[in-house]
């Protein structure tokens, strides 16, 4: 049996690709096992800057996977618990991980594969690339964090459309409502992902992790930003990668950050 995610560098860059292209790299619990493992050994690799997340056979994924065996009825819901509790795992782990992530997609992001797409902080689509909120088209409700991710791209009123209509959206228009940061021809969809999540790993790691922990878990109002401002901010000024932006600064350097 082939790898579920084959797990690459470019440079300093993990590209984890979802290889299950005969079923349109569906998110089978498998899948999610294998993708949560290779972004928790990358999170720790100090080789690695930044991750790539893509799909195999050039397509992204089309959700979860319908040809899976249907439990018999007392087990269904423990089952669903389980597998919707793998896919929340690997979201958090995309939305709140340490280091930047950014979705290069190719073909269909539909479903829980849009949900995953959304969740990362950075999306670079090709031009054959549709995105499609499809749940409600299987008789399911929307999952995976997207209720809490996608109003956060799009706005709330586009995003309500788009989870009703369970419509598909292609590259042009997904580019103009902000539902993706850049739309470039397919041969070049890898290396501009990879250029993305660099740019965005080029801040200190701490503040990098601070800011998607803040961003992710999302503040109410005002004054709680202000509070979590006041959490973090002390911590960061004691650490070695602000005295090191700071002697940069003063002998106009680049910073050489370590997370530390």
């Amino acid at each position: 049996m082939s790898e579920l995610v084959i797990d690459s560098a470019e440079g300093r860059v993990a590209v984890l690709r979802m290889n299950a292209p005969e079923r349109l790299n569906a998110l089978s619990l498998e899948m999610r096992d294998a993708l949560i493992a290779a972004l928790q050994r990358r999170f720790m690799d100090d080789e690695c800057d930044a991750i790539v997340l893509a799909g195999a056979g050039g397509q992204f994924s089309a959700g979860g996977d319908l040809k899976s065996a249907r439990p018999e009825p007392p087990a269904v819901a423990r089952t669903v618990r389980h597998k919707l509790s793998r896919l929340q795992e690997l979201v958090r782990l995309i939305a709140l991980g340490p280091k930047p992530v950014v979705a290069a997609v190719e073909g269909k992001a539909l479903g829980a594969g849009l949900s995953l797409a959304v969740a990362c902080d950075g999306l670079v689509a090709a031009p054959d690339a549709q995105f499609g909120a499809a749940f409600g088209k299987v008789g399911l409700g929307p999952d995976a964090g997207i209720l809490y991710t996608l109003p956060r791209r799009i706005g709330a009123a586009r995003a309500q459309r788009l989870l009703l209509s369970a419509r598909l959206v292609d590259a042009r228009e997904a580019l103009e409502i902000g539902l993706v940061d850049e739309v470039v021809p397919n041969a070049g969809v890898l290396a501009a992902a990879c250029a993305d999540a660099l740019r965005l790993a080029a801040i200190a790691p701490l503040a990098l992790a601070a800011v998607k922990s803040l961003g992710a878990g999302g503040c109410a109002s005002l004054e709680e930003a202000f509070t979590e401002e006041l959490r973090l901010q002390p911590l960061l000024a004691l650490s070695e990668d602000n005295a090191e932006a700071r002697a940069a600064f003063a002998a106009k350097r680049t910073p050489r950050f370590r997370g530390h």
